[in-house]
């Protein structure tokens, strides 16, 4: 600015002394609050030119003294403070001009106040425009961030679903498997066909629980198929290559109910089973939640009840279908109901499975009996699958 003022064709020209550097520097002085108070330093910088122009610096363009704060302006997202100083430099700077002492031919005034806009809408443009890029940036970052999160957060659900599952099938079949070889080993001299019935009970819980193990495992699996290996080379040539899932196994549901039942029972547990079909199948989801929440009131009455006898009610309403799982244990010496309310992995993944569906659960002592327990769920339709 102090180069320019020096040669300034102004008319009269003021020799560029002391006062006049004093003058430049107060307007450049605001420069420096530019990145930390952008619109100030632009006020100031635009009342500082103006004044010292006014007191007889010599004339110089104003994108010297307005550039650096018009571009922080917009680089910060004032764009429309800067288009107002734009905007003022012209309504100003011709005037000014044309009515000086020394006033200037119009043509060359136009032409060079021409220059000064488009020279500060270039610099107000790339201001903007690198704010632009800076917002898209921090836009994607946050969508990255975001998308980030979501996978974590279906990744640990699908993980919960599948721990859910893997209790469900594993401790059913371990209660089977012991009640059954129970049977089977008390029999096996006095009464060989219901051993071999029992065994043969084994034989297919075992059969089912690794065919549920064996579906798990392939959601798992499949999740890295086609993935690039540890570097070891050892997948290398074949990634290619469709890999063979095992047969995927019908997602259980009310059809496997009687099955499921079938299996707890034994000479000292009778069970029974009754399911109240709607006109309308059941969604996927709600008949899987009664199969679990069947399954895991079965093992518990096998591994804490002392029961002789349990009942499965499935009933079908308009809006909601209820699930009651009644036993009449416990016997004397044996833990008590009581015990089982406390609620364990099993309790607690159907009181998951039932709040996932929109519904409820309620387990605890029969009411108003010395003996049994009872679970109740309550599970809204939602529509058809």
């Amino acid at each position: 600015m102090v180069a320019a003022a020096a040669e300034s064709d102004d008319f009269p020209a003021r020799p560029v002394d002391l006062a006049v550097v004093a003058a430049v520097a107060l307007v450049g002085s605001w420069t420096g609050a530019a990145r930390h108070a952008p619109r100030t330093a632009l006020a100031g910088s635009c009342a500082s030119l103006y004044a010292a122009l006014f007191f007889g610096v010599p004339g110089f363009s104003p994108a010297l003294a307005l550039g650096i704060p018009l571009f922080v302006v917009a680089w910060a997202g004032h764009l429309r403070w800067g288009v107002a100083v734009v905007s003022g430099v012209m309504a100003i700077g011709v005037p000014f001009r044309l009515l000086d002492a020394g006033a200037e031919p119009v043509g060359q005034v136009a032409l060079a106040t021409m220059f000064d806009v488009a020279l500060l809408t270039v610099l107000l443009l790339l201001g903007d425009s690198l704010r632009s890029r800076r917002a898209l940036r921090a836009e994607a970052a946050v969508r990255l961030r975001m998308a980030e999160q979501e996978h974590q957060r279906r990744l640990a659900a699908e993980r919960l679903n599948i721990a859910r599952d893997l209790h469900d099938v594993l401790s059913h079949t371990v209660a089977v498997v012991s009640i059954q070889a129970g049977v089977a080993a008390e029999s096996i001299d006095s009464h060989p066909a219901r051993a071999k019935q029992a065994v043969e009970m084994v034989r297919s819980a075992t059969r089912d629980a690794m065919a549920d193990l064996r579906s798990t495992i392939a959601v798992l699996r499949k999740d890295t198929a086609g993935q690039p290996d540890d570097g070891s080379g050892s997948r290398r040539g074949v990634r290619n290559a469709e890999p063979e899932w095992p047969e995927r196994v019908p997602t259980p549901g009310l059809a496997q109910l009687p099955d499921l039942v079938g299996a707890v029972r034994s000479d000292g547990l009778t069970a029974s089973l009754r399911v109240q079909r709607g006109p309308v199948p059941l969604r996927t989801a709600v008949e899987l939640a009664i199969y679990r929440i069947v399954q895991e009131s079965l093992t518990n009455v096998l591994r804490h009840a002392r029961a002789t006898s349990v009942a499965v009610v499935v009933e079908r309403g308009t809006d909601e279908v209820r699930v009651e799982v009644r036993d009449d244990g416990h016997a004397a010496g044996q833990p008590s109901p009581t015990d089982r309310q406390v609620p364990g992995s099993g309790l607690q993944g159907m009181m998951e499975r039932v709040a996932a569906l929109g519904g409820t659960l309620s387990f605890g002592p029969v009411s108003g009996d010395s003996r049994g327990f009872l679970v109740e769920a309550r599970l809204p339709t939602g529509g058809t699958r």
